[in-house]
């Protein structure tokens, strides 16, 4: 009786300690995974690789795509560029004024001086109505220029076009003055300084 067959003794190991066999187990079920997961990675990247276009093809393919070949965007650009011809030769450029305005920043501490000249674009038919009202209303219109500067974030000051900054002050003007006249605002000579 003391005796056992080494065969029996490893199935009563097995059966005992089935924690130790499963630990054994998952380490072969841990490598197929990752090693599924790194062959669906190669072949993503090889496809990728394969089928999309390199630096050079999508060079090629946006030239392409601007050449005047293209029927659609050319009849567009022509379009706009008529509209903005006939724009151009039914407006009239009148100035509005040179404007130096100081403006304290308190989050930053600092003053900004802001130094500009002011032009805008009217139709010729409306110069003299224009000119009329600008006339009657030039203060209102200098005090709501200064309140809109001042009132800008540096964001917008620094914006290229000074894109929010134009239409503040295109529809606060044409509020003024009662009617839609003035079409664009120009800025010319545009610099501010911190301190």
């Amino acid at each position: 009786m003391a005796e056992q067959n080494p065969k029996q003794n490893d199935d009563l190991t097995t059966a005992g300690e089935p924690a130790e066999s499963t630990g054994k187990s998952s380490l072969p079920v841990r490598l197929r995974v990752l090693l599924f997961v790194a062959t669906v990675i190669v072949v993503e990247c090889l496809l990728a690789y394969l089928f999309l276009p390199n630096a050079e093809k999508s060079a090629a393919m946006a030239s392409a795509a601007m050449e005047p070949g293209s029927q659609t965007e050319l009849i567009d650009e022509n379009a706009a560029s008529e509209d903005n011809e006939k724009d151009m030769i039914d407006q009239i450029e009148v100035d509005l004024g040179e404007f130096s305005v100081t403006s304290y920043q308190p989050v930053s501490t600092t003053t900004l001086r802001i130094d500009f000249h002011l032009y805008g674009t009217v139709g010729i038919e409306d110069e003299r109505m224009f000119l009329a009202l600008m006339g009657e209303n030039l203060h209102r219109f200098r005090e709501q220029v200064i309140v809109i500067i001042r009132s800008a974030e540096i964001t917008d000051l620094t914006d290229a076009g000074l894109g929010l900054i134009k239409r503040k002050i295109l529809e606060k003007t044409n509020r003024t003055l009662g009617k839609p006249l003035l079409r664009t605002v120009i800025f010319s000579e545009f610099s501010f300084i911190e301190q």
